[in-house]
């Protein structure tokens, strides 16, 4: 490990809301902040909090990725703390984290254990051991297992895949839907590449999707948690946060550090759960074992989880007391207020519902009066298109 004094952070795939919460959280606490994609135009490069830094795609070039990782750990980000804000930067590390961790910081777990906890199926069967509830999941072998499949589950359910970033550029979803058997055997057919589980759908609407979002250290000590639930995504239903609530809920926080602690994780992760309307309990709907799309919500409560992270890799005291401020909302602001309208003039969201997540106190997830330019440049592009539109 090389460089002196107090580490960069460097934010990998800096390209949306996620990067620009982690760069934003880092900066104002001080943190130098070295932000990295392939695209220049990404929003994270643009902040006034961040000097930018061009790398290859990690899940198209990974080795070219890690190669430009290297050459920054060898240069101005000496000593650096990665930050990972999608899986398959973190899956490109792996094979070469000896490399990596040569010359830069990698607060998450050593790739023999994390190449399994990014796995839904492994997730799922460590919930299992443990009595954490899953939803009624199965992993078709063939199109026989499906066939016969169709015979036994309740419709509707969803093809998600083990693995996801391939699957999500392909289909630009989270999951496929079947509302029925002829449909099942239609996602399957286009979905069976990536090997993908068929699950069960809890009933209920977006606002019970609920999150632990943390950092732990290398240990599995838990140095900061947050708890907070969705309450509209887009597209609804399985979709990505467009609005969130931040809302303090232990004995959530208590159940899921305990599935955290059997997957043998460290580092920063969300745990998401959907609370069954008929019996209450919270189904795993997955890990995502980095940082997730609202994390800057934390932030704004109080848990800065990404400077704890920072802090304990670079080997200084927890800064953060347990617990955080409730009542804060977060919001994907005009996609948000776009969408919303869209869904209230057919009658699929009701206006009392939007009012409430857009209640004040509000963190918009790129609109910042200290850091304005990644929204210039944002809603800039979707004027321009607009205007080209005619």
């Amino acid at each position: 490990m090389s460089g002196g004094g107090a580490p960069p952070a460097i934010v990998l795939q800096a390209s949306g809301p996620n990067a620009l919460g982690i760069v934003r959280s880092l900066g104002r606490a001080g943190v130098r902040v070295i932000a990295c994609d392939h695209d220049p135009r990404a929003l994270g490069l643009v902040s006034r909090y961040a000097t930018p830094a061009l790398t290859a795609d990690p899940l198209a070039e990974p080795g070219r990725f890690v190669d430009d990782l290297l050459a920054i750990g060898r240069g101005p980000g000496a000593g650096g703390v990665l930050f990972p804000t999608h899986d398959e930067a973190i899956a490109a590390i792996g094979p070469r984290e000896a490399e990596v961790d040569a010359v830069l910081r990698r607060p998450w777990s050593p790739w023999a254990r994390m190449s399994a906890i990014i796995d839904k199926g492994e997730q799922h069967a460590a919930a299992r051991r443990i009595g954490f509830p899953v939803p009624a999941t199965v992993t078709p072998g063939d199109d026989a297992d499906v066939a016969a499949l169709a015979r036994e589950l309740r419709f509707p359910v969803i093809l998600k895949p083990r693995y996801a970033p391939e699957f999500r550029r392909r289909f630009r979803a989270q999951v496929l839907e079947a509302a029925d058997a002829e449909e099942l055997r239609r996602q399957w057919a286009l979905a069976a590449p990536y090997r993908p589980q068929v699950s069960e759908v809890i009933p209920g609407d977006d606002s019970r999707l609920w999150s632990l979002g943390s950092y732990r250290d290398a240990v599995g000590r838990p140095l900061a948690s947050f708890t907070g639930r969705k309450l509209r995504q887009w597209p609804p239903r399985f979709g990505t946060a467009r609005a969130a609530e931040a809302r303090w809920d232990p004995g959530l926080a208590a159940r899921c550090h305990a599935l955290l602690d059997e997957l043998g994780f460290h580092g920063i992760s969300q745990v998401e759960v959907k609370r069954d309307p008929r019996d209450g309990r919270d189904n795993l709907i997955e890990v995502n074992p980095r940082s997730w799309l609202w994390v800057g919500l934390a932030t704004a409560c109080g848990v800065n989880l990404p400077y704890e992270c920072w802090r304990d890799a670079a080997g200084m005291p927890r800064a953060l007391p347990d617990g955080h401020r409730g009542g804060r909302r977060w919001v994907l602001g005009p996609k948000h207020v776009v969408a919303s309208a869209r869904e209230i003039r057919r009658g699929e969201w009701a206006p009392r519902a939007f009012l409430e997540s857009i209640r004040p106190p509000v963190t918009d997830a790129v609109i910042d009066a200290r850091d304005p330019r990644p929204a210039l440049v944002l809603y800039g592009r979707a004027l321009m298109r607009a205007a080209r539109r005619g």
